[in-house]
């Protein structure tokens, strides 16, 4: 029992949901007034950050193994990280009852949302590598539309509701449960995705066993993530929480467009590694197609859809789409070097191009969210010359 649908179809599907998603942050943003958005953002930054860690890099490793049908040792792998995620969950809210108390709550709640998202990824990232179509397609829509129907029900009620952003999570929170419980029941179907019964002395042994395995995954995973969150967790500290809310909106929707594209290329690696060519005839012309788009789009879609407090979201967004060419070669290169086993150069690369763009946040100590924006495409290409400047060293 393999392939039920055509995995050509999953960029299609998988715009369908980044639909959803832009549907779902317009929801959010008319819900929540611009600080609170600002605030949830600010969460967003350090939480998925720590989440990194939550997962191991366990996610990525079994993709990895997937893709070569190693199926063994992956239910060791998946209970491995429910116990990291405890465990990162308890410093995430020690971190957040220390530093600000008012964001305990949502960032407990958050934790869990996240948790249970890439808990219903990693179903969808295993079946994608073997080759399980029906259960990625349900596993890429099902949250989506899920967060959309409870988003509009708290819209249209919102005159008649006390709301906050921890209701709103706690919300989101139970639609990611249901979605991860209709996932895991897919996956059931094709592979017996379980967690395996252990003592508790044994406990650490398989954390550690986890963890190297998963290592670089995680290490190269934990600089990637902050390479893209960095500018959030500083702009925090350095300017109002409307200008942060601006900045993170157009941050969104810019990822909506990058995870896309990150979507065909996990959906449709293989084809794209054995011929090399369609990522620079076909994807390429894609992603410059996306760009034209939002600068077309850009000005009606801030101005009709999105509270006027937003405006200058999209001169930020339209900096950021340009970073939408690298990011996407960057993100194949990284895919390549793991399928290669060699995911200690993508923790290499990315560590040194993470380290240079925060040493430059700390000296400049800008405030303004187009230096930020900016910031994200001059990374992006410095982190395109180092995969690109390695590959001509390692020829020669």
């Amino acid at each position: 029992m393999k392939k039920t649908l055509n995995n050509k179809a999953i960029p299609f599907v998988e715009l369908f949901a980044k639909v959803i998603s832009f549907a779902n942050i317009l929801l959010f943003t008319s819900i929540l007034p611009i600080k609170e958005y600002a605030n949830y953002s600010y969460i967003i930054a350090i939480v998925l950050w720590a989440s990194v860690l939550m997962d191991g890099g366990i996610n990525s490793l079994i993709y990895n193994k997937s893709l070569k049908n190693e199926k063994e040792g992956i239910n060791e792998l998946y209970t491995g990280r429910l116990f990291l995620s405890i465990g990162v969950t308890v410093v995430i809210v020690l971190f957040f009852y220390f530093k600000n108390p008012k964001f305990v709550i949502p960032a407990l709640l958050f934790s869990f949302i996240t948790y249970f998202t890439s808990t219903s990824s990693l179903v969808k990232m295993l079946s994608r590598g073997l080759g399980y179509t029906k259960v990625d397609v349900i596993a890429i829509v099902v949250e989506p539309i899920f967060r959309l129907i409870v988003l509009l029900i708290i819209y249209l009620f919102k005159d008649q509701l006390d709301l906050n952003l921890s209701m709103v999570l706690f919300w989101y929170l139970l639609s990611g449960i249901l979605a991860f419980i209709i996932n895991k029941k897919q996956i059931r179907i094709y592979f017996e995705l379980n967690l395996i019964a252990i003592k508790s002395n044994q406990l650490y042994s398989l954390i550690v066993s986890s963890l190297q395995k998963s290592k670089y995954y995680l290490l190269y995973y934990l600089m990637f993530i902050g390479l893209a969150r960095i500018d959030v967790i500083y702009l925090e500290t350095v300017t109002s929480k409307e200008n942060l809310g601006t900045y993170s909106l157009a941050f969104q929707l810019y990822q909506v467009a990058q995870l896309f594209f990150f979507a065909i290329i996990t959906s449709q690696f293989l084809k794209l590694y054995n011929t090399k060519n369609t990522i620079l005839k076909v994807i390429m012309p894609l992603t410059v197609l996306a760009i034209l788009v939002t600068y077309l789009l850009s000005p009606y879609i801030f101005k009709y859809l999105f509270n006027q407090d937003y405006n200058d979201g999209q001169f930020v967004l339209n900096i950021l789409i340009l970073a939408l060419i690298p990011s996407v070669l960057n993100y194949y290169f990284i895919a390549k070097n793991n399928y290669e086993n060699m995911v200690k150069i993508n923790f290499v690369l990315i560590l040194l191009v993470f380290a240079l763009k925060a040493m430059v946040y700390f000296i400049v100590d800008a405030s303004s969210i187009f230096f930020y924006a900016f910031g994200v495409i001059i990374s992006e290409l410095v982190l395109l010359l180092s995969f690109i400047g390695y590959k001509q060293i390692k020829k020669h």
